[in-house]
């Protein structure tokens, strides 16, 4: 299977003449990546365990149990929910200039597409030091 044919629901506003701009390829899977990320479960209809529930984080210690725990979340909701992609890395580290948040990053690749190494990053106030 192509990465150039995966092909997303746009989550962006429409462009000035109407029209919708559809996510292809790398695109798609990124967007695709971060709605399993910023989905807690409950929260999708008909799909009542979908997401990754990094809110539940939101207010926790930034320890080594919480990292762990988030990018525990993270594998188990992209593997399930994500399969166009391998994960290769789950990186969950405390930001160098604020103990109050982490730095997520994934790293992966399309299915079918070796090579490709792509890196999604992200940051997560966790609010607890």
């Amino acid at each position: 299977m192509s990465a150039s044919l995966f092909v997303g629901w746009p989550l962006e506003s429409p462009a000035a003449d109407g029209r919708l701009g559809y996510a292809t390829a790398a695109q798609s899977l990124r967007e695709a990546l971060w709605n399993v990320l910023m989905t807690s479960p409950g929260e999708r209809l008909m799909r009542p365990a979908f997401g990754a529930g990094l809110e539940q984080f939101i207010g926790q210690p930034n320890s080594e149990t919480t990292r762990q725990l988030i990018a525990s979340s993270i594998r188990t909701a992209v593997e399930k929910w994500e399969q166009r992609v391998a994960l290769s890395d789950v990186a969950v580290t405390k930001a160098p200039d604020d103990a109050t948040q982490v730095l997520i990053a994934l790293t992966y690749t399309a299915r079918g597409q070796p090579g490709t190494t792509q890196t999604l990053s992200l940051s997560l106030a966790l609010g607890g030091a």
